[in-house]
């Protein structure tokens, strides 16, 4: 991913992760270059890993930039998604 993950860009992001759980595709989602990421994206990653872990599905997330890994510290969930 690239840009903004925010509550404009988070729906399109939820339908492929969607689709791409409901054929059983792995996904590793590459977060180097998301420069913004807003309460939205962080809820909708969050509904991913849950889904995951309630499911055969593999979801995860690498390469945290510094923007979504401070959401991530902030919101206490850098042990859940990030690489720490």
């Amino acid at each position: 991913m690239h840009g903004e993950l925010d509550i404009a860009t988070a729906p399109e992001l939820v339908d492929l992760l969607e689709r791409l759980r409901h054929h059983g595709h792995a996904v590793t989602l590459d977060l180097a270059a998301v420069t913004f990421m807003d309460s939205t994206g962080l809820t909708m990653l969050m509904d991913a890993h849950r889904a995951a872990e309630e499911s055969a599905w593999t979801f995860t997330v690498s390469r945290a930039s510094p923007a979504v890994r401070r959401v991530f510290v902030l919101a206490g969930v850098n042990g859940v998604l990030g690489d720490e």
